[in-house]
């Protein structure tokens, strides 16, 4: 075999196995890269920005009496059902929000892992379109 074929030759294997890892590993390295996309988005959610991405909640209440301050916005989701997101922070610094629990109104069922978070109010991803203002 001559020298140029024997290049040709491993430069396809290498080919190959490139491609054969890439569909292998691609699902588990997409599903990764998304868990860490909506992490990063609920951890520097701000009441601010729930409202700026999904629309006026059909409930906006703050608890100053108590530390940590709270703030507790209900909306509704692509299926009318009503989510809460309740945000934390400290009395010393008001402005740093942090989100501290997704939920039902009623408290029944709690979102716990950041997917099933953005699952039940998909506009906190910020892909979807935005939707206009419920009348008040």
């Amino acid at each position: 075999m001559k020298p140029t074929n024997k290049i040709v030759a491993g430069a396809v294997a290498l080919a190959v196995a490139v491609v054969v890892t890439v569909m292998v590993k691609g699902p588990s390295w997409q599903k990764r890269a998304q868990e860490r996309h909506q992490k990063s988005i609920l951890a520097n959610l701000t009441p601010e920005q729930a409202v700026a991405l999904c629309g006026r909640p059909i409930l906006d209440e703050i608890q100053a009496s108590q530390s940590p301050v709270t703030r507790r916005l209900v909306m509704r989701n692509d299926y009318a059902l009503a989510v809460e997101l309740d945000f934390a922070a400290v009395a010393s610094e008001p402005q740093k929000w942090r989100l501290a629990e997704v939920q039902d109104p009623s408290g029944e069922i709690k979102y716990q892992s950041p997917a099933s978070q953005i699952g039940v109010l998909p506009c906190l991803d910020g892909k979807s379109e935005k939707k206009p203002d419920p009348k008040p």
